[in-house]
């Protein structure tokens, strides 16, 4: 087995995903577990879940299951999403970040993975958007080893971006609510994809002291997303344009009253920037190759199938057993 690796927000969408591939990539894992609503916990000999929370300065609980350990590196996979309160967000996204990053320091620990955001590269940032830069600018600062990743949507079964897009497009039986003039641009990555990237990059040399914008092979219009979608399901739906004062009032509002949001004023406000990401140095450093973006959509939505609005909602913590 190779060294151990501490994974904060392990038991969250793309954090047990992290866990999965660090397990077939042989590393032993501290998996840091937090409360979530969608928990889903990995079952192997070489994962420990140790619970914890990144906004805590002491971490007693982390510092006791590494006791005698080797720890090659710290994935940062921890994020507060889906709120508006800015200091909420700060505890999280940047001051979370100092307080691993400190973590890090007082063990010896030089190598660390960051996953940010697409959103910091956006005109126009929310709470989310301004503190996970802010949290991104302490670490490449810093004289730690560091990798960062910055993700376009993550395409998964499990997304709440997807899902979220989901429940829009279906929610109607004759037309779908299209924000905007639906030109903007997506670019996501597909889960799995990211899970192996992240992986890749914690031993190779290449990857050091780098910032990487990841995404799949293929840049759509928000428009066209949704008629792939459509054609997935074999159904045929009008667009209806919906004004952006409209849509952002109904994102506060759900903000405020649901807690799994819809989508949020933040969410708007993306879908409304275009995203068209560079992925050639990840290509280049770690020979990325992203699976096909219909392939990667078509196996997300086999997997979600008509459920869509129960990956929207709380549910019982799931467990994957690995061999």
């Amino acid at each position: 087995m190779k060294n151990n690796l501490i994974i904060t927000g392990a038991n969250g969408y793309l954090g047990h995903y992290i866990v999965q591939e660090a397990v077939r990539q042989g590393y032993g894992v501290i998996a840091c577990y937090f409360p979530h609503f969608a928990s889903v916990r990995i079952d192997h000999p070489s994962v420990q879940y140790v619970e914890m929370d990144i906004t805590q300065q002491e971490q007693k609980n982390l510092s006791e299951s590494i006791n005698g350990k080797t720890v090659s590196a710290i994935i940062n996979a921890a994020a507060l999403l889906g709120s508006s309160d800015f200091q909420a967000n700060e505890k999280v996204n940047t001051f979370g970040v100092q307080n691993m990053m400190d973590f890090a320091r007082a063990h010896g620990i030089e190598r660390f993975i960051q996953i940010s955001s697409v959103v910091v590269m956006k005109q126009i940032k929310g709470p989310y958007g301004i503190t996970k830069l802010k949290g991104q600018e302490l670490l490449t600062a810093s004289g730690l080893s560091y990798t960062v990743f910055i993700p376009a949507l993550i395409m998964g079964p499990e997304s709440l971006g997807l899902n979220r897009v989901l429940k829009n497009v279906f929610r109607f039986p004759l037309f779908v609510p299209l924000i905007g003039r639906g030109k903007e641009t997506q670019h996501p990555v597909y889960v799995k994809d990211f899970a192996w990237a992240i992986l890749s990059a914690v031993a190779s040399e290449n990857t050091k002291r780098k910032t990487y914008q990841i995404a799949g092979d293929r840049v759509i219009s928000f428009k066209d997303f949704i008629q792939l979608i459509l054609k997935h399901y074999h159904k045929r739906r009008i667009f209806v344009p919906v004004p952006v004062v409209v849509a952002k009032a109904l994102g506060m509002l759900f903000q405020k009253i649901q807690k799994v949001p819809l989508f949020t004023a933040e969410h708007v406000k993306g879908i409304l920037q275009d995203s068209n990401l560079d992925t050639e140095a990840l290509r280049k450093d770690l020979g990325y190759v992203p699976t096909p973006f219909e392939k990667a959509l078509n196996d997300s939505l086999k997997v979600i199938g008509n459920q869509w609005n129960q990956m929207l909602k709380p549910r019982d913590e799931k467990t994957i057993r690995m061999k």
